[in-house]
């Protein structure tokens, strides 16, 4: 016996109701899909001689997070900004961004620290090679 192709998708969405499986429209824009993909370019572990030593630091709105490592790094190597402020306002992708860039910039955060640890850079008075000019 042949079933109607009606029959199916009734099914499906029948068993997605059951599962409790829900659709929410993602942010599909270049800024949302760099940070989701972890920025690799911007990995901790890359080649030290070529990357840039500043720690990332989120603005979500009013409010700016701030690198939980020692403050005289911060001054020595600078920061970078993570904004969500071009996406309106209350919407899903503004919340996401800064919930995602939130751990995304304290996980980086720490991993460099990790690595100028390893190299015995932390100390404020370490010294540090120049960065390697291409």
């Amino acid at each position: 016996m042949k079933q109607h192709p009606l029959v199916w998708l009734c099914s499906l969405l029948a068993l997605l109701i059951i599962s409790g499986c829900s659709y929410v429209k993602q942010p599909n824009d270049k800024k949302m899909k760099k940070l989701l993909s972890g920025m690799p370019e911007y990995y901790a572990n890359e080649a030290f001689g070529k990357r840039d030593f500043r720690f990332f630091v989120v603005r979500d709105g009013n409010s700016t997070t701030t690198p939980s490592v020692p403050a005289c790094l911060v001054t020595r190597f600078g920061t970078r900004e993570m904004s969500n402020d071009s996406y309106e306002a209350g919407t899903y992708a503004y919340e996401k961004y800064a919930a995602v860039a939130k751990v995304y910039a304290r996980f980086f955060n720490q991993t460099l620290l990790e690595q100028l640890k390893q190299r015995d850079w932390h100390h404020c008075e370490a010294q540090v090679p120049a960065p390697a000019v291409e």
